[in-house]
């Protein structure tokens, strides 16, 4: 028989109290812990949660113990990391949580030491398929679970199975109290009063018997509590239980030397892929918790904006600017990540804290957006300076001419080639040359044609007009503009900046094509899309003839939950359709068309907890007061695009629910979600079935999605693609084999409160999306593409031609064929000349493709996840296994 005693904390940063109310918590736990150490001997350890911010808020108020602390780090007494946070899974990206755990470790290697080599997701609420592969790329011995993980006959010992088929050594912790399961069943509490030991080993022998067969000789004892302060009990405790059981082994571990002796010869069970099993048995209290997917909108939306701009827009740009030797602005880049790590602590990002912490999660996501602007600014600059004749003294000013460069920059490695809305500039301290209006001057503005690199003309839509607005330049250099929003396609290369010239016209410029075909129907040539007069619309794919109808429908249900768990009422009552609908033609032209489609809907305005003349509570009841929820949703049809645009306003004015968005499909069998690094194949309804029915926690149809979710069959299919803040949808078993996708849920319920507001989310709320309807053919790779898409934002800025040099622009960096492209960033080690590059297939089959770049790199190695190099590997075509994360330095001269 063999005892593993693990001791550790379980540190919540911000979670029922603000970070810096807990951080005095930290302050007195490290107190007490030094002390254990100075005064107990044979205290061999301590393990810090898996994170190591904890270190950087401790010694930001105490300096002082720094040097105590390396020297515990040091000696291996005390754990810290591998995260920098410990995250939530599911509602952050792949990429995020890679550079999560490389912040973890430069954060533990300042402090004198590796991180712990442990994977170790005590408290997150279920976990993604690839996790062990991830884990596995940063070199970690196995992975420490409690929530979500599948209960194997309740084995606890078990390999964990990516999809590429890494396999790494998973511990499962005891279902009832997970990681303080020792802490509550044999401790007897998580205070530090004074043991009993005759009362101590009598527990320990009660829990050693009951779970004797669960844990096969092999126990576990795992002591550790929220916010709780290390026990002055533990070497006692450990002498207890040898004398307890005086043949057996007693281990005072890390969970390394379980992983080094436990796993080698034994024959454990194979998990696979994802876990988010419920509880699912009676002395099961590790509830996997999945509506956190969908609670505080606000807090999801802002984080994958920040992700989106700094993964798809400054990583690879400065990445490129690494290459060429510029390196100066990337201790600000890093420390932009840094900063939006800090929001995703599990309990955080989760949306299931207190509304102060919430406020600050989204001042932290403002700080990032802010540094993200001035970084944008750096990308602009950078080319402008570039492009400047000699001893030109003002960029900004107007043109003498009217004639200017648009610069827009695409850091995709492939090439976009759809209609965008661009903001050109005008300053108006100089007239521009030639203006227009209609008949007798009723609006006048800008006379002006757009011509592409080759001088074909660009046919542009004028979308809005701002006059004499304040716009800052550089610094106190804030001028007068005129803001022209127009809409346009032309082709833009990859990783690189594409020019239109803009020139003064002659002529009044007009069109008068239209992709209207009646008043509210409108055809592209690929799709026609029909808005119904309820609202809802039907889109029909003219290469299949294919139709889905009553796109664009809701379902409100009320909601007493929080931001845990979605509970309806009893007597629960669903609205299913809007009272009023009103359709309006807001953009029409050759290239674009758009409708605004306002419904509204008649609801009790919220709930209400009704009591008794006796002061007694007498239940739940919807208020007799109604409101109007507006809903306004504007779709977007482009020319000869495969796909809708789909922008929703939502103007909240409602309590207590939740709002769904269906989308029927009239496709049986199940449909696929994006998980980071995955596409995951699930079926219509409840995986279990009904077999949930009577289980603690029951399975709730939605599940997590990164940003894709659909349905297909041998015609082809549809896919929802989100551009930020929407993680929860499942598939419906309806007759019309609905997808519904979760928009928001407003509760009032939030952890040691008596009810607050702002998880009711007030206001409007913005949701975009867009619907691809895709043939057959269509791969996984290439509906990442348009997601990616979707999701990137493009830097542009207008400059007087007069003043700037013609000069030839290349792409950096381009990838062709099925494999997903990750990230192209800075390597970790910041050298000039060097950048990282991750590919990954999610498929179940392999997949190739092929890297091109403007300058080659003179050397490519083949990396970890932790970018140490393996080999050095030559050619440019690669073929990547089904399911794997590829990593590859770059380095030029």
């Amino acid at each position: 028989m063999k005892f593993y005693y693990f001791n550790s904390t379980h540190w919540d940063r911000e979670w029922y109290q603000p970070f810096q109310e807990f951080r005095k918590y930290l302050i007195d736990t490290t107190r007490v812990l030094l002390e254990i150490f100075e005064r107990d001997p044979d205290y061999r350890r301590f393990t810090f949660d898996g994170q190591t911010i904890v270190l950087e808020d401790i010694c930001e108020i105490r300096p002082d113990w720094r040097p105590k602390l390396e020297a515990l780090i040091r000696a291996g007494k005390l754990n810290v990391g591998p995260w920098y946070v410990m995250p939530d899974e599911f509602l952050v990206s792949g990429e995020a949580l890679i550079r999560n755990l490389l912040t973890g470790k430069k954060v533990a290697e300042e402090f004198g030491h590796a991180p712990w080599p442990v994977g170790y997701v005590c408290d997150i609420f279920g976990h993604i398929a690839q996790l062990p592969q991830i884990l596995a790329g940063f070199r970690l011995k196995g992975s420490v679970a409690w929530r979500g993980t599948e209960d194997k006959g309740r084995e606890h010992l078990l390999w964990w199975e990516a999809p590429d088929g890494t396999r790494l050594p998973h511990v499962n912790l005891g279902k009832w109290t997970g990681y303080s399961e020792f802490t509550f069943e044999v401790r007897g509490s998580h205070s530090a009063e004074p043991l009993d030991e005759q009362a101590f080993k009598t527990r320990l022998r009660e829990y050693v018997e009951r779970d004797r067969n669960r844990w096969n000789g092999c126990f576990i004892l795992s002591d550790g509590f929220d916010h709780a302060c290390p026990s002055p009990d533990t070497s006692k405790m450990l002498r207890w239980i040898q004398e307890a059981y005086p043949d057996a082994e007693v281990i005072h571990t890390d969970y390394t030397e379980l992983f080094d002796h436990e796993f080698g010869c034994a024959e454990c069970p194979v998990i696979r892929g994802e876990q988010i099993q419920p509880a699912c048995h009676a002395d099961h209290n590790g509830w996997q918790i999945s509506a956190t997917l969908s609670s505080r909108y606000d807090v999801k939306q802002g984080n994958d904006l920040c992700q989106n701009e700094l993964e798809l827009l400054l990583d690879p740009a400065f990445a490129a600017f690494a290459a060429a030797g510029k390196t100066e602005e990337l201790p600000m880049l890093n420390y932009q990540w840094k900063h939006l790590l800090q929001n995703h602590a599990h309990d955080s990002i989760c949306g299931c804290s207190i509304d102060r912490v919430h406020r600050q999660i989204l001042s932290r996501f403002e700080e990032v957006r802010d540094i993200g602007r001035t970084l944008v600014k750096e990308i602009q600059t950078t080319d402008r300076a570039a492009l400047l004749k000699p001893g030109v003294a003002d960029p900004n000013r107007a043109a003498s001419d009217g004639c200017y460069t648009l610069r827009l920059y695409n850091p995709l490695p492939f090439e976009l080639d759809e209609v965008r809305e661009v903001e050109l500039v005008f300053p108006t301290d100089t007239a521009y040359p030639k203006r227009q209006s209609e008949p007798f001057g009723y609006e006048f503005f800008n006379s002006f044609r757009l011509y592409d690199e080759q001088g074909g003309e660009i046919i542009y839509q004028l979308k809005s007009i701002r006059r004499n607005q304040t716009c800052s330049f550089h610094r106190q250099d804030a001028r007068c503009c005129d803001l022209c929003t127009v809409a346009f396609r032309t082709r833009l290369r990859a990783a690189g900046w594409t020019a239109v010239q803009l020139r003064p016209s002659e002529d009044v410029v007009r069109s008068f094509a239209t992709l209207a075909v009646g008043p509210a129907s409108a055809d592209n040539g690929v799709l026609r899309l029909d808005i119904n007069p309820d609202g809802t619309f039907d889109l029909t794919d003219r290469r299949s003839g294919r139709a889905y109808r009553r796109l664009n429908d809701y379902r409100i249900d009320r909601e007493i939950g929080d931001g845990w768990n979605h509970v309806r009422p009893v007597g629960n009552r669903r609205i299913a359709a809007a009272s009023r609908a009103q359709t309006a033609l807001v953009c029409d032209g050759p290239e674009r068309i758009q409708f605004e489609i306002t419904r509204q809907y008649e609801v009790p305005q919220e709930l209400e907890f009704a009591g008794t003349i006796h002061e007694s509570y007498a239940g739940i009841r919807e208020s007799r007061e109604s409101a109007t929820l507006e809903i306004v949703t504007t779709v977007t049809l482009d020319r000869n695009s495969e796909r809708v645009g789909v922008h929703t306003v939502v103007h909240n004015n409602v309590r207590d629910y939740r709002l769904q968005l269906l989308l029927p499909t009239g496709i049986a069998g199940g449909g696929f979600a994006e998980q980071a690094f995955a596409c995951l194949e699930r079926p219509d309804g409840r995986t279990h079935g009904t077999l949930s029915e009577p289980w603690p926690e029951p399975e709730m149809v939605e599940k997590n999605f990164a940003g894709i979710i659909g349905k297909r069959d041998a015609a082809g299919g549809i896919a929802f693609l989100s551009r930020a803040g929407l993680h929860e949808a499942g598939f419906l078993e309806d007759e019309n084999r609905s997808i519904a996708v979760t928009l928001l849920r407003a509760f009032r319920r939030t952890v040691q409160t008596d009810g607050e507001t702002d998880g009711q989310l007030p206001g409007d709320r913005e949701f975009d999306y867009a619907l691809d309807l895709f043939p057959a053919e269509r791969t996984f790779a290439e509906l990442v593409r348009a997601e990616q898409k979707l999701r990137v934002d493009l830097p542009s800025y207008l400059i007087a031609s007069e003043l700037v040099e013609s000069r030839p622009d290349q792409s950096f960096f381009t990838l062709s064929g099925e494999l997903i492209y990750s990230a192209l960033k800075p390597a970790e080690d910041g050298k000039p000349g060097s950048a990282v590059l991750r590919l990954c297939n999610p498929t179940a089959r392999p997949a190739s493709g092929e890297l091109g770049f403007a300058a080659p790199p003179r050397r490519i190695a083949l990396c970890r996840l932790d970018e140490t190099e393996i080999e050095e590997v030559s050619g440019l075509n690669l073929t990547l296994r089904p399911g794997e994360i590829r990593t590859l330095r770059l380095e030029w001269e």
